[in-house]
């Protein structure tokens, strides 16, 4: 069962989390972690959005 999650906010974050998406399929998660960390994208936002692929929001 999947749940409409709500719009993000803020696009700034919207796009160093897409950023590091981009990253992780290139090389590697430890890397996109590295880059959305140093991004301020908040750790459970990061650990959501590598480990659990199928809970990342839609564009």
């Amino acid at each position: 069962m999947h749940t409409q999650q709500p719009q993000r906010s803020n696009q700034i974050l919207a796009r160093c989390v897409d950023e590091g998406l981009t990253i992780d399929s290139r090389i590697g998660a430890a890397n996109a972690w590295a880059y959305m960390l140093h991004k301020a994208v908040p750790a459970g936002v990061i650990m959501r959005v590598l480990a659990y692929p199928e809970l990342r929001r839609r564009h």
